[in-house]
């Protein structure tokens, strides 16, 4: 069963490096708008949100609605220690409004709370309701999506990135990653249709700046062996579809910095950066494309230097400490991690990580391949003129670029699984403190992609890729995420690729 989008959006086409470790974030700020200039337009009146939610501990004797409405709220719209913002914090705001909420949006919020009992209580007789809620939201979506306004509502909206959630955490094979491209898909068609209009209301611009994130910076890693270990080819971010960004998407982003704080204008910016990363990656047929190797260098090391000032001029909010320890243990990979003042920073950091990997990657792969072909090579044609910038040293630069990002993705993992949490580093101190509860579900669906990249980059060790993967069924088992532990199942083929033929064949026809 699949959405009825129709796509009326016309087809668009569309200095010399700084040698930048990234790790370090100073204090000064960046040139970024000051406080809003532009304030959101008046929004509808916010009632008394009397939303059971917020006081009630479910229990047995709850309905199995209220268990699912209670479990979703925990783990994707309250505030808590990790974050000052809920991953779907403006929900309480909706269901303020003096309108009607909409069943569809209802019946979204229980069937992905449903699913979370469901995985996380190992009882999957849950998933029954579960896919029945999600059948009713899909064709009331299905209808409202008939009518003009009601596909324009902030509430349609939602109830389709709420869709898109549920296939992710229900994802049980490499094929099933299709579901959640198609309804991601039909979220941008649907920001589309809303148009510029959008980002003069605070949850139209939340909406934007969310979908724009998932649409945008879920990127496809470098492969060099037969499988292909990411979802489908027909996605919806423009990094797997190897497509130039929409002119209108670049434009709105521009608009929406008149309504942006400081902290919110930097993380544009960065999208910004991650767009032209997006023109980069359309320009080439493939991270092997060596048609025209010396311009992709030189303009992937024009931009890699702005990915490196973007991280040097953050401003202060973005600071994060570093925390070392002197035991190692499971949660944490290497001998020290990370503590940022909230999940969205942090969130922010890995997009920037992630993304400069594959930048780097390109430059490993292109660089390479100019080093084989051109015995003597000559530099200046792509380093601006600096014959101090030979093949070989950019090539090891950013192989130690990769290994810091890599290990940086690694070192945010126990602040998003709540690690870092004296309460939860080991059996002894969960038995002092039994009522502490497990990690919210946001972060783990936050940390997929990256923990996914940073696995397969080709510099890593098979140390680190086991933890990833030890990590991410953590994410699965824990907070009910299944597709983590798909993401986990492909990092161990990529780990030891199966050797025959047959087999590699059938796992290609699966993933495509």
């Amino acid at each position: 069963m699949q959405l009825l989008f129709r796509d009326q959006t016309p087809n668009f086409t569309s200095k010399k490096p700084r040698q930048v470790v990234p790790g370090s974030c100073s204090s000064s700020r960046i040139n970024v708008p000051p406080p809003p200039k532009t304030q959101f337009r008046a929004e509808p009146e916010i009632t008394d949100i009397s939303w059971p939610v917020a006081t009630i501990s479910p229990g047995l004797s709850e309905s199995i609605e209220t268990q699912a409405t209670c479990f979703f709220f925990r783990n994707y719209v309250w505030e808590d220690s990790q974050s000052s913002r809920g991953f779907f914090d403006y929900l309480p705001r909706i269901f303020g409004r003096n309108e009607t909420m909409g069943s569809a949006l209802m019946d979204a919020v229980m069937s992905l709370g449903m699913v979370g009992l469901s995985n996380t209580k190992h009882a999957s007789e849950i998933m029954i309701p579960a896919a029945e809620k999600y059948h009713l939201a899909l064709r009331a979506t299905n209808s409202a999506l008939r009518d003009v306004e009601q596909a324009k509502a902030d509430q349609t909206l939602i109830t389709v990135m709420l869709l898109g959630l549920y296939e992710t955490n229900t994802c049980d094979t490499p094929r099933s990653m299709r579901s959640w491209t198609q309804h991601i898909s039909g979220a941008v068609q649907l920001l589309h249709l809303r148009g510029k209009e959008q980002l003069q209301t605070r949850i139209g611009h939340q909406l934007f700046v969310q979908l724009r994130s998932q649409a945008v910076s879920h990127p496809k890693p470098v492969k060099q062996n037969p499988i292909n270990l990411t979802p489908p080819g027909k996605v919806i971010n423009s990094l797997q579809r190897r497509v130039r960004i929409p002119e209108n998407f670049v434009e709105w982003s521009k608009h929406a910095l008149e309504y942006e704080t400081d902290e919110e204008a930097n993380a544009s910016t960065l999208c910004g950066l991650i767009m032209k990363f997006c023109n980069l990656r359309a320009s080439m047929n493939s991270f092997h494309d060596y048609r025209n190797s010396s311009t992709i260098v030189s303009s992937a090391l024009a931009l890699d230097a702005e990915f490196a000032d973007w991280a040097i001029h953050c401003p202060l909010q973005y600071v994060y400490n570093t925390v070392t320890v002197s035991e190692r243990s499971e949660s944490i990979f290497s001998d020290y991690y990370h503590i940022y003042s909230d999940i969205w920073i942090a969130t922010t950091w890995n997009h920037y990580r992630s993304i400069r990997i594959l930048l780097h990657e390109i430059l490993l792969v292109q660089l390479l391949h100019l080093c084989q072909s051109s015995p003597s090579p000559t530099p200046s044609a792509f380093f601006d003129g600096d014959p101090s910038l030979p093949y070989e040293a950019q090539i090891r630069f950013s192989k130690a670029v990769l290994v810091q990002l890599t290990q940086d993705i690694c070192a945010s993992v126990p602040f998003y699984l709540d690690d870092h949490n004296p309460d939860r580093q080991d059996g002894a101190a969960k038995a002092t403190n039994p009522q502490a509860h497990p990690p919210r579900a946001a972060g783990g669906n936050l940390l997929l992609w990256p923990l996914f990249v940073a696995a397969c980059t080709d510099v890593v060790s098979d140390v680190m890729r086991t933890w990833v993967v030890g990590r991410l069924e953590k994410i699965a088992e824990v907070m009910g995420i299944r597709q983590a532990k798909v993401l986990g199942y492909l990092l161990s083929i990529r780990k030891d690729p199966p050797t025959s033929p047959a087999l590699v064949q059938e796992i290609d026809a699966d993933l495509w």
